[in-house]
C-alpha cells in the first residue's frame, strides 16, 4: 500500500513539475514561407506558376492564449508564355498584403505548441504581362486562416509547419492582361482562393536567464 501511495505521489509531483515547465505566452515575431495552390480557378492555374509567399508578423499576448498581431506578406507568380497557342503571355504577377491577426496559441508541452489564427486585411495585386503596355493593378479585402504546430529548437526559437486558406474579394479577369477574353478558356475564371502549406519560425522576446526546462 505504501508503495502504491508513493508511486501516485511521484506521478503527481512529476505532473506538477511538467506543468510548471510550460512557458508563458510572450511577445513573438514570426516568419513563414508558404507554397500557395489556387483553388477553383482553372484559368489562373493554367496561366501561372507559383514562386512562393513570404510572411512576417509581430504578436502580442492578451489573455489565456488569445492575442493580437500585425504583419504583412508578399506572394509571387510567374506567367507562362505558352498558355495560349498564338499569344505570348510572359511576365509575372505579385501581391502584397497588410493584415491584422487574431490568434490562439497553446503549449502542449515544455517545447511544443500549436497556433490557430485568423487574418483580416487588404491586398494589392500587380499584373505585369507582355500583352499590356503597362502593369495593371487591383486591390481587394483579404481574409485568411491558418493552423500551425511548432517545436522549440532553443529557449526563444521554434520552428513549425503551417496549413492555411486565403481569399481576396476580387476575381482574375481577362482585362488584367489587356484581353477581351481568355481564348479557349471562357468562363473558367474565378475569385482568388488559395490553399497554403508553409514552414515557419517563431521567436519569443524573453530573457535567456529564464529557466524554461
Amino acid at each position: 500500500m505504501k508503495a502504491v501511495l508513493a508511486g501516485v505521489l511521484m506521478v503527481f509531483c512529476a505532473h506538477a513539475t511538467a506543468q510548471k515547465r510550460v512557458p508563458q505566452q510572450k511577445i513573438t515575431a514570426q516568419g513563414t514561407f508558404f507554397l500557395p495552390t489556387a483553388l477553383n480557378n482553372r484559368m489562373f492555374t493554367v496561366l501561372t506558376s507559383p514562386l512562393g509567399e513570404g510572411e512576417l508578423s509581430v504578436q502580442f499576448p492578451l489573455w489565456k492564449g488569445l492575442g493580437l498581431g500585425v504583419g504583412g506578406k508578399v506572394m509571387g507568380w510567374d506567367l507562362k508564355n505558352n498558355a495560349f497557342s498564338q499569344l505570348d503571355t510572359h511576365g509575372d504577377a505579385g501581391r502584397w498584403t497588410g493584415f491584422l491577426k487574431v490568434q490562439y496559441a497553446r503549449y502542449t508541452g515544455a517545447i511544443t505548441f500549436y497556433e490557430a489564427a485568423v487574418r483580416v486585411g487588404y491586398s494589392g495585386w500587380t499584373w505585369d504581362c507582355s500583352t499590356c503596355a503597362e502593369a495593371r493593378k487591383q486591390g481587394a479585402m483579404h481574409l485568411g486562416g491558418s493552423f500551425g504546430y511548432y517545436v522549440h529548437a532553443s529557449k526563444n526559437l521554434a520552428f513549425g509547419i503551417l496549413l492555411g486558406y486565403e481569399a481576396d474579394a476580387a476575381r482574375f479577369t481577362p482585362d488584367l492582361l489587356c484581353l477581351d477574353d481568355f481564348p479557349g478558356y471562357e468562363g473558367m475564371t474565378g475569385p482568388y482562393r488559395f490553399f497554403t502549406v508553409g514552414l515557419g519560425f517563431s521567436t519569443r522576446f524573453e530573457k535567456d536567464l529564464e529557466d524554461r526546462w
